[in-house]
């Protein structure tokens, strides 16, 4: 029997959907850990494969420990908390689950960015307030028709094309900047691309995120794009929270350098209190209509969940049999 580890298990209903999957394949053991240093080395020395959530770092102070794995599996798209390098450089293949939570997120995206532009919460919000003085369509004034406004999209991977396809939908003037991206894709869904961001940022009135978070991609978004920006910029992140400086991001709103943000993710979660956009947020009346935030939560659907808990425990247990190795996003580094 293998043994596969889930070192920050979110989940409290005991393995309800992986259990039938690990039936006489693989014992499941699960902590709801931080750090590395809360589940004792035993355990582990002996993991076969881990299955890794939204928290613990799988870095080269842990590699060593890992004696028996053979694989480990992001439950998501992204992997920054995992040293893919020294994993390859140990034997230990890094996988990920890059085809869940596509809808989810592209839906959350372009609602978001729906919700700035037709004002759904600011009306909610005023109306709340004093619904006699401000039952008036004009007492939301960034109201905006989206038909033929400009969308630029950050990364145009499978998530990014979903956005792209909702935002055609909508009416909007679609392009993209994704350097990885081969040529032609462009033209396989009829959108724009942009060889440099800087171009994608000067003509976009509205952003989305959509790439993976690394060493490239980490403050992409800082002062130095705000700069350039049209100042009726909203951008939106339901990617990972460390592309956008978010002290660059809250000076720019306050100078009114962009209009409006809509964050699903932050470098700190849960969020900072203390931190002046957050601060904003809670407390501060300019921000009202500039600021939403929600939880990391653009993935989450009860459905999407399941079909990431499973083909995370599948993509293990299929590399352990040797069946197939998928996803793999460290092959260069396996020795």
């Amino acid at each position: 029997m293998y043994s596969v580890l889930y070192p920050d298990y979110l989940a409290k209903d005991d393995f309800k959907y992986e259990k039938p999957i690990a039936n006489g394949i693989c014992n499941l053991i699960k902590y709801d850990a931080k750090q590395a240093n809360e589940i004792p080395d035993s355990i582990w020395n002996k993991a076969d494969a881990l299955v890794t959530g939204l928290y613990m770092k799988i870095d080269e102070a842990l590699i060593p420990k890992l004696k028996s794995c053979k694989i480990i599996t992001r439950m998501g798209v992204g992997y920054d908390l995992i040293d893919e390098v020294k994993c390859g450089e140990a034997g230990i293949v890094v996988s990920n689950v890059p085809d869940y939570g596509t809808y989810e997120v592209a839906d959350h995206a372009i609602t978001l960015i729906m919700n700035f532009a037709r004002g759904i919460s600011e009306y909610n919000r005023l109306l709340k307030e004093n619904i006699n003085d401000n039952w008036h369509h004009s007492s939301v004034s960034t109201i905006d028709r989206v038909v033929n406004k400009k969308v630029g999209i950050i990364g145009l991977g499978r998530i990014g094309t979903a956005f792209a396809l909702r935002a055609k939908a909508f009416g909007f003037n679609v392009s993209f900047y994704d350097p990885y991206v081969p040529d032609g894709q462009e033209k396989a869904i009829n959108v724009h691309r942009f060889n440099k961001l800087e171009e994608l940022m000067t003509t976009s009135d509205y952003i989305s995120i959509h790439c993976l978070a690394n060493k490239e991609t980490t403050n992409l978004i800082d002062s130095s794009m705000f700069k350039i920006c049209k100042s009726n910029l909203v951008i939106v992140n339901t990617a990972r929270g460390a592309i956008i400086n978010l002290d660059d991001a809250y000076e720019a709103l306050k100078s009114n350098k962009i209009r409006a943000i809509g964050l699903d993710v932050l470098p700190k979660e849960p969020a900072d209190i203390n931190h002046p956009l957050v601060k904003a947020w809670l407390n501060e009346e300019w921000a009202n209509d500039k600021i939403i935030l929600t939880p990391h939560s653009a993935f989450y659907s009860p459905t999407g969940l399941i079909f990431l808990r499973e083909k995370a425990l599948k993509t293990c247990i299929d590399h352990l049999q040797g069946i197939k190795t998928s996803n793999c996003i460290n092959k260069e580094y396996l020795n």
